[in-house]
């Protein structure tokens, strides 16, 4: 089968790649939701400090502040908890090797080996409805169309490509060369 990517090459991704590379991710989609509410939060519960300094015996103006500091919290502290679970669960996985193959307005991303500690079952080949043989333990590759739906974003340390508002995948720059890396910049560019 002839090679039809321009660009084809497996890498793997460290756990500080990995931590920078998902804040990244919680920058562009998920802080500025969390930022809107925690303002929100945090007006309310100024208007019900100003209701309580307004009349002392007013009680539930006092709990509504405690509830609206607390929501406040909870949206500037559970990003930050997801991105440290995710950490600690890439920590323990340890690095799987993954490959990227870059083509004609798509990109097919898979896993070539599984992490560290997961025992592998002995290996069985398949063929997919294009006749494509695959190893059947491992996912068939992730096919993303380069359009409009895609996000590529450069870093100082990797890419960071976006499909969407929930999938995104982390491609290091420190596994590839000049050339590999120019293929990747003129992803998005048409």
């Amino acid at each position: 089968m002839e090679n039809r990517y321009k660009l084809e090459k497996e890498y793997n991704i460290t756990v500080d790649i990995f931590r920078e590379g998902y804040r990244a991710f919680q920058k562009k989609y998920i802080y500025p939701k969390k930022y809107v509410f925690m303002v929100i939060f945090l007006i309310l519960s100024a208007d019900f400090t100003y209701a309580a300094f307004k009349d002392p015996n007013n009680y539930f103006a006092y709990l509504l502040i405690v509830v609206c500091l607390a929501f406040a919290f909870k949206q500037w502290y559970n990003p930050r908890k997801i991105r440290r679970n995710l950490v600690e669960t890439v920590m323990e996985m340890g690095e799987p090797v993954y490959k990227i193959g870059v083509g004609d307005g798509y990109i097919d991303i898979s896993t070539v080996s599984a992490p560290d500690g997961v025992e592998e079952e002995p290996e069985t080949e398949e063929e997919s409805e294009d006749g494509e043989v695959w190893d059947s333990d491992l996912p068939e590759p992730t096919r993303i169309p380069a359009d409009n739906d895609m996000v590529w974003l450069e870093y100082d340390q990797f890419f960071l490509m976006l499909y969407g508002k929930t999938v995104f995948y982390i491609i290091p720059k420190e596994k590839f060369d000049e050339k590999e890396l120019d293929i990747l910049r003129n992803i998005n560019r048409r």
